[in-house]
């Protein structure tokens, strides 16, 4: 992965979203829509070419809250962005003791430009040294 695929990609934009929903999305956190949900889907938006993904939290909730609205639906290319974005911030992490996933968006917002946390609940560790 290049800077540029970083940056304005879809991995790019995942890290940002990855800082907003407060938790690193792993295969088991997309469920793929229904034959019906497609069907609402295309009705609704369109149609699409990819399969698309719902996104869960890990207790099985839907992410459908207001906030998150405009990413509770992704098409399989948002969702491989959102896997490489997890990816990207466990590598910093890797040498860390961090348990939680929000220890590790912790020290990844202090670790990555802060384009990525800027406007979270995490983007106040991009200055604050967590080593």
């Amino acid at each position: 992965m290049n800077v540029f695929d970083l940056l304005i990609g879809n991995t790019g934009q995942a890290l940002q979203l990855v800082f907003q929903l407060g938790f690193l999305p792993v295969e088991e956190n997309f469920l793929e829509l229904t034959d019906e949900q497609y069907r609402q889907f295309s009705a609704e938006v369109g149609g699409v070419d990819e399969k698309l993904y719902m996104i869960v939290t890990s207790n099985g909730q839907d992410i459908l809250d207001d906030d998150y609205n405009e990413i509770s639906v992704v098409t399989e290319s948002e969702k491989n962005g959102f896997l490489n974005a997890t990816a990207i911030i466990k590598k910093y992490c890797a040498d860390k003791n961090l348990a939680s996933d929000k220890e590790k968006l912790c020290y990844a917002a202090h670790c990555l430009p802060d384009c990525f946390s800027k406007g979270t609940k995490f983007e106040k560790y991009h200055n604050l040294s967590v080593d």
